[in-house]
């Protein structure tokens, strides 16, 4: 039932004592209005809580379900692990849940998931610094089994985080836009393209934490759009968007690969990079089963020789030769933390500046990116998580990018 005070919202003012007269355009406007707030309480009234009971979740062994006074569809604690929603389909909508944190970890919500190695994650990292800190939130797609939170280091920002008491997260996705509201604040934490594998899946929640509240409704897209806002004017010329790539080659378990390791002609196909440059190798080739290389070729046109700066992101492992010369190697480790590169050990154009040197004519560039990562043990394997590169030259003066042709492989 509709209060008073919602459908008095809808009327058009009036004095009293005076009779209320409307022609048939404001008759229209009140009908048409009172037909959307009848919508929109139905909708809601079709988006009951979900229950935190054992019946409606997979969920590690020692995850306590109980009733609680205000707490009417129970409480999930959490202690480690992934409980599944059963049955659960999501794609576009809203979802809405409280959790409080157990401990400083990853801890939150995966949706359109697939099954352990596909889906789309968002998590709270609860921390006193919340408030200030620009990584207490943050999304990572989950695609071939990869959880890339190094490589997409835009895709965090601070929020109004409770480090110890509860916290009212809502999520609106629609297709490729998702933005993530904390504690019912009216501008969203995070606002992003999401970047995974599925567009519909279930629901998980992630611990050490306890959920409760959880709500799910399609028909709410919050007034997102379909695709995320393009800037405006054309791409930036000077990132390098367009290469030729060789699969995966074992990586040298000591020393630097050379260039008798690139690989010939009839290896290379063509790679196309995300919208911001970012080849990203754990989308195209996943996971490997020993620490790997992926080659990347790309060539330029110099008027005359010279010396171009770029700057360079990468995780973990870069080398870069130029006309089969290597010309930069560098690790960007998480462990141990001294070696770590900036932001964190995580994939930024700011990891490095380099200088090419260049000759008069066509040029050469190929860089050979590794997965290698070693655990805060010292043990060696390859990355669970994202690996990739990205390249940009400060600038294009005296100097042409050389698309490969359609088919080429050199």
């Amino acid at each position: 039932m509709m209060h008073s005070s919602v459908l008095d919202s809808a009327m058009p003012a009036f004095s009293l004592g005076r009779p209320l007269t409307l022609n048939k355009a404001a008759l229209g406007t009140v009908i048409i209005t009172w037909l959307i707030l009848i919508a929109r309480t139905t909708s809601a009234a079709q988006a009951p809580e979900i229950s935190m009971s054992a019946a409606q979740w997979d969920s590690p062994s020692g995850t306590g379900f109980e009733r609680r006074e205000g707490f009417p569809a129970g409480l999930m604690t959490l202690k480690n692990g992934i409980a599944m929603l059963k049955d659960a389909e999501f794609s576009n909508g809203t979802l809405e849940f409280d959790m409080k944190p157990l401990a400083f970890a990853d801890t939150g919500i995966q949706f359109r998931r697939k099954d352990e190695g596909t889906a789309e994650f968002v998590y709270l990292r609860a921390d006193p610094d919340c408030p200030a800190a620009n990584d207490c939130i943050q999304y990572a797609p989950i695609t071939h089994g990869l959880m890339q939170w190094d490589i997409y280091s835009k895709f965090q920002g601070s929020a109004p985080i409770s480090e110890k008491g509860w916290n009212h997260v809502k999520i609106v996705a629609a297709k490729k836009c998702m933005r993530v509201f904390i504690n019912r604040q009216p501008t969203p934490s995070l606002d992003v393209a999401l970047q995974g594998l599925s567009d519909s899946g279930g629901i998980a929640f992630k611990g050490p934490a306890i959920f409760a509240n959880l709500v799910m409704d399609p028909d709410d897209i919050g007034g997102l759009k379909d695709e995320p806002e393009r800037p405006a004017g054309p791409k930036d010329p000077r990132i390098v968007t367009e290469w030729l790539v060789s699969p995966p080659t074992v990586a040298p378990t000591t020393g630097d690969p050379n260039s008798s390791d690139i690989p010939g002609p009839r290896k290379w196909t063509r790679f196309e990079t995300e919208s911001d440059g970012l080849a990203n190798m754990s989308r195209e080739f996943g996971p490997t089963p020993a620490p790997a290389l992926v080659w990347l070729k790309a060539h330029v046109r110099a008027n005359g020789a010279q010396s171009k700066n770029v700057q360079l992101g990468w995780a973990r492992k870069i080398w870069v030769f130029v006309n089969g010369s290597m010309v930069y190697a560098k690790d960007n480790p998480y462990y141990p933390e001294a070696k770590r590169l900036g932001p964190e050990g995580r994939l930024r154009l700011d990891n490095a500046t380099i200088a090419l040197p260049l000759h008069k004519g066509e040029n050469e560039i190929v860089v050979a990116v590794g997965n290698t990562w070693q655990t805060y043990q010292g043990v060696v394997k390859p990355s669970p998580y994202g690996w990739g590169m990205i390249m940009v030259f400060e600038d294009l003066s005296n100097l042409q990018l050389i698309a490969p042709a359609p088919g080429e492989s050199r």
